[in-house]
C-alpha cells in the first residue's frame, strides 16, 4: 500500500511540473500577444515580422508538452494506480484531487485555475488585435476605394467583422 501511494506521489510531481510548464508557456505566449498589440499601434511591421517565429516557437513548446502530457496519461492508465480510466485532463485532475487536497496549498488546483485565467486572456487580447488588424485593413480598403473613385461604405461589429451598408 505504501509503495503505491509513494507511486502516485512521484506521478502526482510529474503532473504538477507539466502543469508549471503549461502556465509558464502560456504566460509568456500572453506576454508576446500583448507586445505584439502595441507593435500593431505603432506599426512596426518589422518587429511583428520578428514576433511571429516566437509566437510559433512557443506554441511549438505547448504542443510538445501537450503530447508529454498524453505520455503520462497513457503511462498512468498502465498502472492501475486509479480504479477509473484517465482519457482528458479533467480525469487528471480529477484522479489527484485528494492528493492535492493533502497538500497544505492545493497545488495542482492553483496551477489548472491559473492556466485557465491565463488562457481565457490570450483569447481576450487575440481578439483585441484581431479587431485591430480588421479596422486597419477596412481603412486601407477605403483608401484604396478613395483612389479608384469607387465608394462601397461598410461598418464593423463588436466582433470587428465587416458588414456592408446598402446606400
Amino acid at each position: 500500500m505504501d509503495n503505491r501511494l509513494n507511486e502516485k506521489k512521484l506521478y502526482f510531481q510529474r503532473v504538477l511540473a507539466v502543469w508549471e510548464g503549461f502556465c509558464q508557456l502560456h504566460k509568456e505566449l500572453y506576454d508576446l500577444t500583448c507586445e505584439e498589440y502595441l507593435t500593431l499601434l505603432e506599426s512596426d511591421i518589422d518587429k511583428l515580422e520578428t514576433m511571429l517565429p516566437l509566437k510559433d516557437e512557443i506554441i511549438s513548446k505547448i504542443g510538445e508538452l501537450e503530447k508529454d502530457r498524453s505520455e503520462l496519461i497513457d503511462q498512468l492508465n498502465h498502472t492501475g494506480l486509479f480504479a477509473n480510466k484517465i482519457v482528458k485532463a479533467s480525469d487528471l485532475l480529477a484522479s489527484f484531487a485528494e492528493l492535492d487536497q493533502q497538500s497544505a496549498i492545493p497545488a495542482l488546483k492553483n496551477l489548472n485555475s491559473l492556466l485557465i485565467d491565463i488562457v481565457q486572456k490570450i483569447q481576450e487580447q487575440n481578439k483585441k488585435n484581431q479587431q485591430f488588424l480588421n479596422k486597419a485593413m477596412i481603412s486601407l480598403r477605403e483608401i484604396k476605394q478613395g483612389f479608384t473613385g469607387k465608394k462601397n461604405y461598410s461598418t464593423y461589429g463588436a466582433d470587428g467583422l465587416t458588414r456592408s451598408l446598402n446606400r
